[in-house]
């Protein structure tokens, strides 16, 4: 069993068939369909604690959004000197310990990194929670086949939205990994209703927005059922111990 993020980094071959037309899309995406949505932050002083930023920034939202600490407190200048602030740090420091660059950020954070995660929170919150829609943080898709349960990012309204928040505009693996979260919805026993898919990278200030069947069209000339019925037989017919060596 794999991760959605793992099957969708890899299977070159399997992904350039299915999708014929996707490099040819996201250069299209990066090259005149993005929506700018502000100034970009300036650029990190330490990349190594880009990753850690975000996954703070985006632990602060599911704080809000689980009604574990309220707006005010999240936006108070006392919340970095906080013990819930370290809590939530060791937690990220773990998760992030989970892959290869988890290993390399500096502490403490800078009051510059600080302050970036306090704006990739509050940019994040403003789009997709202060209009009131509902909003479901880390919504579940079902594992399938040998993709193993998947948590998504936002799911607001009916716009599943995957957050990238690196210094750099949107690749082929994030058109994909969005792309299978629509598959395991779609198969899921209990799915969303998701008519519209974002990408949104609120350190570049830049989103891309489509529907689905839009998205479908153009990253395969497959309509969204006969795409995702192909993607979901490839991960159900083959077994990944075999086939892989994993």
């Amino acid at each position: 069993m794999i991760s959605e993020s793992t099957f969708s980094r890899k299977f070159t071959s399997f992904w350039n068939e299915i999708l014929p037309n996707s490099k040819n899309y996201v250069r299209l995406i990066n090259g005149g369909l993005l929506e700018p949505v502000y100034e970009p932050f300036n650029t990190a002083d330490r990349k190594n604690n880009i990753a850690l930023v975000n996954v703070h920034a985006f632990s602060m939202l599911r704080e809000l959004c689980n009604k574990i600490q309220t707006l005010d407190q999240l936006n108070s200048n006392e919340y970095f000197n906080s013990q819930r602030f370290e809590l939530l740090l060791k937690n990220d420091l773990n998760y992030l310990s989970k892959f290869s660059y988890g290993a390399e950020c500096s502490l403490p954070l800078s009051v510059e990194e600080k302050e970036q995660a306090k704006q990739l929170f509050r940019q994040m919150y403003i789009r997709y929670f202060a209009d009131g829609l509902s909003v479901v943080i880390d919504p579940k898709f079902d594992g399938c086949g040998f993709i193993n349960e998947s948590f998504g990012d936002v799911v607001s309204g009916c716009k599943l939205v995957e957050i990238k928040s690196g210094e750099r505009r949107f690749n082929l693996s994030d058109l994909r990994q969005i792309l299978v979260y629509l598959v395991l919805n779609h198969y899921s026993r209990e799915s969303f209703n998701i008519s519209h898919i974002e990408l949104f990278n609120p350190r570049m200030g830049i989103a891309f927005t489509e529907d689905v069947e839009g998205f479908c069209i153009n990253l395969s000339a497959l309509n969204s059922q006969d795409l995702f019925s192909e993607i979901q037989k490839f991960i159900v017919d083959n077994n990944f111990v075999e086939e892989f060596g994993t």
